[in-house]
C-alpha cells in the first residue's frame, strides 16, 4: 500500500467532515488501514492512463478520485447523496486538483455511450438497491469504452463477518454483544430504500453473472481483508502479520471480507 496520501486541509467546517473522513480515514489504525486498502486495490487494477476519463460510483468524499489522478486519469466521482461534495471540493483544492462530482443515480448515468476508460466502485454495489442492480451494470457498461475495466469491492456474502451478520440478525438479542455495524437489509420497498441503510452483499456467482450478462468478461476476482475494524492500536502490527498469512492460504482466502472483481468491457 503505497499511494501517495492526499493532504486533508483542516478547515472544513465540522458540520461538512464526512463521517467515513473522520471515523475512518483518520481513526485508529485498524479504521485507518481498512478505509485505505479497499481503494488502493481496486485503484490498482485499473491500467494506467495519459489523461483518459474514469468514474467512481458513490465517490464520497475523492479519495478514489485522489488515487485515480495519480493513476493518470481525469477522474469524475458520483454519489447519490451529495452531503460529502463541500469536503471533496475542499480536498481536491488542497490538493491542485479540481474535483468533478456530480449527484447522479447510477441506474441512470448523466452521460455520453463510450466515455471512460475506467470505472471504480469501492463498497457501493452492496448499497444499490438489489432490482436496480441490472440496470446499474448495464449504465456502467453503456458509458465505457470498448476494453475499458471496471473495478469494485464489495462485503464478501461468504466471508466470516457476513455469515456472522446473518446469523445476528437471526437473534437480536445478539445485536448487544456487537459493535454497531451494516446488517444485510430483507425485502423492503422502494419508498423505504436509502442508501446509506441500505446493505445487501451479493454472491460472487450472481454478481459476475450479472456482469457477464451485461456485456463484461470478468478478468479475476480475489478476496481480501481480515483485520477487525475494532482491533487496538497496541495489536494492530500482530493482526496485519495474520493477515498477510491467512490471504495465503487457499480455502482461507475464500473467507476475506472484502471481494473484489475486476472486469472488461466487451
Amino acid at each position: 500500500m503505497m499511494a501517495r496520501e492526499p493532504v486533508i486541509p483542516g478547515d472544513i467546517p465540522e458540520e461538512s467532515v464526512p463521517s467515513l473522513l473522520r471515523n475512518w480515514f483518520l481513526g485508529s489504525k485498524a479504521r485507518r488501514y481498512l478505509s485505505r486498502r479497499r481503494f488502493v486495490t481496486v485503484s490498482g487494477l485499473a491500467p494506467r492512463s495519459r489523461g483518459g476519463w474514469s468514474l467512481d460510483v458513490g465517490c464520497g468524499w475523492g479519495y478514489n478520485l485522489f488515487l485515480m489522478g495519480e493513476r493518470g486519469y481525469r477522474p469524475v466521482g458520483i454519489d447519490i447523496v451529495q452531503n460529502d461534495f463541500t469536503a471533496a471540493s475542499m480536498i481536491a483544492r488542497a490538493n491542485g486538483r479540481q474535483a468533478l462530482l456530480a449527484g447522479a443515480d447510477v441506474s441512470a448515468l448523466p452521460f455520453p455511450d463510450g466515455l471512460f476508460e475506467a470505472v471504480t466502485a469501492v463498497e457501493t454495489y452492496e448499497h444499490i438497491f438489489h432490482p436496480d442492480r441490472e440496470g446499474a451494470v448495464r449504465e456502467v457498461g453503456r458509458v465505457m469504452t470498448p476494453g475499458g475495466v471496471f473495478v469494485l469491492s464489495t462485503p464478501n456474502y461468504h466471508s466470516v463477518v457476513e455469515a456472522g451478520k446473518r446469523l445476528i440478525i437471526g437473534f437480536p438479542a445478539l445485536r448487544r454483544l456487537f459493535p454497531p455495524m451494516c446488517y444485510p437489509a430483507g425485502e423492503i420497498s422502494r419508498k423505504d430504500y436509502h442508501p446509506y441503510t441500505y446493505h445487501r452483499p451479493s454472491p460472487e456467482g450472481e454478481i459476475k453473472a450479472l456482469l457477464e450478462a451485461q456485456g463484461f468478461d470478468v478478468l479475476e476476482s480475489k478476496r481480501i481483508i481480515f483485520v477487525w475494524k475494532s482491533i487496538p492500536d497496541l495489536l494492530f502490527p500482530a493482526f496485519i502479520a495474520l493477515e498477510f498469512l491467512l490471504e495465503r492460504i487457499p480455502f482461507v482466502r475464500s473467507l476475506g471480507s472484502t471481494l473484489v472483481i475486476r472486469s472488461r468491457r466487451r
